[in-house]
């Protein structure tokens, strides 16, 4: 049979969460032979291959393994891409988890609305002992969209993301190598695609689920991430050059109406106890980050810096 769909996993020294994601999706793809799947480990003593291994022998689906040596989110789902022969990618990340019958409503999605992404909701699972900070913590690694299956405006992340590449003209590389360590790289990819006409979707009628591990379940991660979330519209207008300082100038003083407003909420907040105050953090990390937006303060995520 035709090969149609290529599950593409990038992975960086989580052979454990690995495996939990390679047998949600062996579980829920056990019974299509137009389905294949590849893994580009990003750890160049090739800590995932014995994982892989072993799973390959208990999938009938065939599993690429692939070496990635050099450090970098980019590197790694380029090379990830380099073994798709299909129509269809599906992006899951090594420390997610598909829950049963989520392929075959991705795909159907993206025919139905002839979209060139479609996106799936992703439930985060916090590690035991994060209930106080759940509720702030937990919307940072969620996806989630009230309403049902449709169109949409905006791309998301690259995570529970299929791609169809009929028709696209992909840049060469497809993510940008520039972006290895702070991220961002699907980002530009889904801004090319969108600038050929490439629409975007969201299926609402299945569910990823993430799971966070203790060392990113921290007050310090949610500062460096809202702080980079922060940064990415400022640093995206001033790579337009010239034509784009207006809109640098529009959101640094964005930025700092921010961080006075949620500076000042925060700091009330937390000297009256109130675990309110976490979620006002993330909005000053924000509002900080439009104003220190340039490379050289981007928190490093990816690469050497990941864990």
């Amino acid at each position: 049979m035709t090969l149609v769909l290529t599950i593409v996993i990038p992975t960086y020294k989580r052979p454990d969460s690995l495996a939990r994601l390679l047998r949600s999706i062996i579980a829920d793809i056990g019974d299509r032979d137009d389905t294949a799947i590849v893994v580009a480990d990003n750890d160049a003593a090739r800590s995932a291959e014995s994982t892989v291994r072993e799973l390959a022998r208990q999938c009938d689906n065939p599993i690429d393994y692939r070496v990635a040596p050099e450090p970098g989110v980019s590197n790694a789902r380029n090379a990830g891409m380099e073994g798709v022969k299909s129509r269809y990618v599906l992006f899951l990340d090594d420390d997610m988890a598909i829950e049963p019958g989520f392929v075959a409503p991705m795909l159907d999605t993206s025919r139905s609305l002839s979209a060139a992404m479609t996106f799936a909701p992703i439930r985060a699972v916090l590690p035991d002992g994060m209930e106080r900070l759940s509720h702030w913590l937990a919307p940072l690694f969620s996806r989630q969209m009230r309403g049902p299956t449709r169109l949409i405006d905006d791309p998301m992340g690259t995570g529970g993301c299929l791609l169809d590449l009929n028709g696209l003209a992909l840049p060469d590389p497809i993510f940008d190598p520039a972006l290895n360590e702070v991220g961002g790289e699907d980002d530009a990819l889904f801004a090319a695609i969108q600038a050929q006409g490439g629409r975007a979707a969201w299926c609402a009628d299945v569910t990823a689920l993430e799971y966070v591990p203790p060392h990113r379940a921290t007050l310090r991660y949610l500062w460096a991430r809202h702080f980079a979330y922060g940064q990415t519209p400022a640093r995206d207008a001033a790579g337009r050059g010239i034509t784009g300082l207006p809109s640098v100038a529009k959101w640094m003083a964005v930025g700092s109406v921010q961080t006075l407003l949620h500076g000042t909420a925060c700091l009330a907040l937390r000297l009256t106890g109130r675990p309110a105050y976490i979620g006002q953090m993330g909005k000053l990390a924000q509002g900080v980050g439009k104003i220190f937006w340039w490379d050289g303060l981007s928190p490093k995520f990816y690469g050497a810096q990941a864990r």
